[in-house]
């Protein structure tokens, strides 16, 4: 497997879906992930999903969405600062 490409397992389905790592940073003291579903990569269009890792289990790294908006914004700027190959723009969902 492709060192950019990781696998998540869903916990409602165990549903293993693969993305590719765009980008990642620290920040507070935790790692976050930039990742976009593989095989959208060349989607203009495609949406990328910001993740903190929350957690280890055995070999596995454990990551989740971040539910605290003033959180996402700062880590989403942060992601915007490095962003050389891409671009990013904030969807807010009702």
């Amino acid at each position: 497997m492709d060192e950019r490409i990781i696998q998540f397992k869903l916990e409602e389905t165990n549903e293993t879906v693969d993305f590719e790592v765009y980008d990642q940073i620290e920040y507070g003291g935790h790692k976050y992930l930039l990742v976009i579903e593989a095989g959208l990569e060349d989607d203009e269009e495609a949406e990328g999903v910001i993740l903190r890792q929350i957690g280890e289990e055995d070999d596995d790294l454990i990551y989740d969405l971040i539910d605290d908006e003033q959180e996402y914004m700062m880590v989403l700027e942060l992601f915007r600062e490095n962003a050389d190959e891409y671009d990013l723009d904030y969807l807010k969902e009702d």
